[in-house]
């Protein structure tokens, strides 16, 4: 389960002792839930090359609006709507309560646009590659007021088969006067890039971060960028504390490594758990002396 010897106990006592945690999540993180990895040879979404012409790059929804709807919503839309957050999901919510009754906080960085994390229960979330709940037009990038809240989504009767807005056979067009453009994800296409309130807020989570503090790398293939840059240069300048958790190693993994850091070989959802168990315990023995 962990490289190196390194226990889950030992990692849960690093998290305690923070003073700030920030998770940097990727497309494994949710892999559990369901949605298939971006990158994963056979069943990723951009394995299907048909999908990433039409629906991966800003091109594909200019020349074939009608097409790229369609394939947005079998691909990727459609099986984000029915999946739920899995145990990793709801530990990071867990872990952040848990430090919130000691004062400290909990920070989440991710590459993902599922919503998984806050439909879990985690406040603090940055999107840097934007998300499926919210909607702008192909030609001016005009959000449209149609957007759906992932916080408490699961517990509403929100029912994501029979949502009309996301009809394949008719596409939704932009309401601002004069433009009536189709709609595309508020998304980050190949080409793009990152919105920047979401890179400031990065930025905002990871400045404090000091070598008492834990960084959490959590199902990241660690080869898209520039949001790999985040936890490549704190690897690299020796910022904190990092810990790596990914059923196979990473292309961080070893600047993680060399920098100090430890990798857990496992998935999230089953080892993120463990972690916070170990959290929970060592919180008791701390008050019982």
């Amino acid at each position: 389960m962990a490289e190196g010897g390194e226990s889950v106990e030992h990692v849960a006592q690093l998290i305690r002792n923070a003073n700030r945690v920030v998770v940097f999540s990727g497309a494994g993180m949710s892999a559990e839930s369901g949605i298939s990895t971006f990158r994963q040879p056979e069943v990723g979404v951009w394995a299907n090359k048909l999908g990433l012409a039409y629906f991966g790059t800003p091109f594909g929804w200019w020349a074939t609006p009608g097409r790229a709807w369609k394939t947005y919503l079998h691909y990727f839309r459609n099986p984000i709507a029915r999946a739920k957050p899995n145990a990793g999901h709801l530990a990071l919510a867990e872990l952040e309560k848990l430090l919130q009754k000691d004062g400290k906080q909990l920070y989440i960085i991710t590459q993902n646009v599922d919503g998984l994390h806050q439909r879990a229960g985690s406040s603090t979330v940055f999107e840097l590659h934007g998300t499926v709940y919210r909607h702008v037009c192909s030609k001016n990038k005009h959000p449209h007021e149609y957007e759906i809240d992932p916080v408490g989504l699961d517990d509403s009767d929100y029912d994501p088969e029979t949502d009309e807005f996301f009809n394949p056979k008719k596409p939704p067009r932009c309401s601002h006067e004069n433009c009536s453009s189709y709609l595309r994800p508020d998304a980050v296409l190949f080409t793009e890039s990152l919105p920047n309130d979401a890179w400031d807020g990065a930025y905002m989570a990871m400045s404090p971060l000091n070598d008492e503090d834990v960084l959490l790398v959590i199902g990241t293939s660690g080869v898209v960028y520039p949001a790999a840059s985040i936890p490549e240069n704190a690897a690299k300048r020796k910022q904190t504390k990092i810990i790596e958790i990914n059923p196979e190693r990473s292309a961080l993994t070893s600047t993680i490594e060399a920098s100090g850091g430890i990798y857990l070989q496992a998935t999230s959802a089953v080892i993120l758990p463990e972690i916070v168990r170990a959290c929970t315990d060592f919180e008791r023995k701390k008050e019982k002396d």
